[in-house]
């Protein structure tokens, strides 16, 4: 590629939209302000402060969405676009990031957005001294500068040719700005008292049983926000929450492919409509390598090799479930021809965990849920059949982070999320002691491809080594993967502009009922 292709293609993927980007790209005579719209979600919401809940779920993920604001968002396309930045420019070797904000911004509270405000979220995050597990996330960050007060820079480690579009670019637990005044005065109670610049204000909240936002009237951009209010319920139960958007308590709902009859069901009822995005990641496993038998690669490999993907998808979610032999998804850019994946081969697995010469057997971590409980099962039989035993454990889905991340577990479930770019997820999951690098494993190759890979700007450079990087886990089998990310949500009819579900979040911050 020349120089001048390559700089070509960087300026259409990379370089900040303008400032007539639009927020919303239906025609304006198709909105209808006012109403009340419920959302059903399968789990409830531990809270908002990143250093009590350390990463947002995709229950959290939803409220968040319209309680704050990052400093970007995504288009259709995945292309970053302004929100609380209006622009911002990069150092030629893309270390240095500076983000002109929005004037005239404020906080639910009445306190100001300005850098300070940013940076204040920033460095709360990145101290040692309040151990949030969100900090990885940002580690590639040395530090934040606020020179005055539109005007945030970043400083990074290592460059990073599409920072916009990475960590900064939905309301996760790194990137939901919030209200710094609220924190400092709430203390233990900012939790569940959260304070954002979003276009909905929390009202009122009851654990387990509802969520009440209301239209933010001071909010910046308030005449692209129709609904008056969001009601936010946990029901769990993916019957019952089907049920209640049949009956219209519920106006949309939160599901997966493992209610793949519901889906189908949905997709057949005109009164319904079932919204859906391949996303770039995927649903995945970590072997824990330190501890027996996983430390053994033999082992790995066998329980890798005595996966039919197909049979999986077939048995838990009716064959909608899409198998994965990569993290990357149809949803990204990297494209691998060959991504080193271990084939399905019941003999191979047998005569693997022959050779090893012990009994395999091991603890698995499952979700106390019928589809926790489902998977598990399968799975057991799978390896059953190459001479390994899985117990099923059974935890509350709160449990698995931390114990995941305490690296108390044999194998544990997790999931890589969508990113439009692969650095992120990728050097957390895989960097050699990464607190996230769940498989405990550390090869200074990987490592080495990790780092040119975040520093490269070529993007078929980037994918060739994207696609090396896979080569290694798989063949180490420290992960297995199971199924591509594709996200599910079932509304009705009548709900009108639902987004692109970018990392399966439910944003309905600007979504009107017709």
């Amino acid at each position: 590629m020349t120089a001048a292709v390559r700089s070509s293609t960087l300026a259409r993927i990379f370089l900040v939209a303008g400032f007539a980007a639009s927020l919303c790209a239906v025609p304006a005579n198709a909105q209808k302000q006012g109403g009340s719209i419920t959302v059903g979600l399968e789990l409830d919401i531990p809270g908002f402060d990143p250093l009590k809940v350390g990463v947002f779920d995709t229950a959290a993920l939803t409220a968040a969405s319209a309680i704050f604001e990052s400093l970007t968002y995504l288009d259709d396309k995945g292309v970053a676009q302004p929100r609380l930045a209006l622009s911002w420019t990069h150092s030629d070797d893309f270390k240095i990031w500076t983000f002109k904000l929005r004037p005239g911004v404020k906080f639910h509270d009445g306190t100001p957005f300005n850098a300070e405000a940013a940076k204040a979220n920033f460095d709360r995050q990145k101290d040692p001294a309040n151990k949030c597990r969100c900090a990885f996330y940002i580690s590639a960050i040395n530090n934040v500068q606020a020179p005055d007060e539109l005007t945030l820079v970043y400083n990074l480690n290592d460059p990073s040719v599409n920072f916009p579009a990475t960590i900064l670019s939905y309301t996760n637990q790194n990137a939901a700005i919030q209200s710094p005044t609220a924190w400092k005065t709430k203390g233990e109670d900012y939790n569940r008292n959260p304070v954002g610049t979003g276009p909905f204000v929390l009202k009122s909240w009851t654990a387990g049983d509802r969520m009440v936002l209301e239209r933010n009237p001071d909010y910046w951009d308030k005449d692209k926000i129709y609904l008056d209010r969001i009601i936010v319920k946990p029901l769990p139960d993916a019957q019952s929450r089907f049920a209640s958007l049949q009956s219209g308590e519920a106006d949309i709902i939160w599901d997966d492919e493992a209610s793949a009859d519901n889906i189908q069901r949905a997709e057949k009822d005109p009164k319904l409509k079932v919204h859906t995005y391949a996303g770039s990641g995927a649903a995945v496993a970590a072997f824990n390598t330190k501890v027996a038998p996983f430390d053994d690669v033999r082992v790995r490999q066998a329980l890798v090799m005595a996966l039919d993907r197909k049979k999986l998808s077939q048995a838990l979610t009716n064959g909608l479930a899409r198998p994965a032999t990569n993290p990357y998804g149809d949803g990204s850019w990297v494209k691998c021809k060959d991504d080193g994946a271990l084939p399905y081969d019941v003999e191979k697995a047998k005569a693997l965990i022959k050779d090893y010469g012990k009994p395999v057997d091991f603890k698995m971590l499952v979700t106390a849920t019928p589809r926790g409980r489902a998977n598990g099962q399968v799975l057991q039989q799978f390896w059953k059949q190459v001479g390994a035993n899985m117990e099923i454990e059974q935890v509350d889905q709160a449990t698995i982070p931390p114990r995941a991340f305490m690296r108390q577990f044999q194998v544990t479930p997790w999931r890589i999320v969508d990113f439009a770019d692969p650095d992120t997820q990728m050097y957390s999951n895989f960097r050699s002691g990464s607190p996230v690098a769940l498989a405990n494993y550390s090869n200074p190759e990987l490592d080495q491809l990790l780092e040119r890979a975040r520093a490269t700007a070529d993007q078929e450079m980037r994918n060739e080594d994207y696609c090396a990087i896979s080569r290694i886990i798989n063949k180490e089998a420290i992960w297995y993967w199971t199924f591509q990310n594709t996200y599910y949500a079932m509304s009705s009819a009548k709900v009108k502009g639902f987004p692109k579900m970018y990392s399966g979040v439910i944003d309905l911050s600007r979504v009107w009922l017709e």
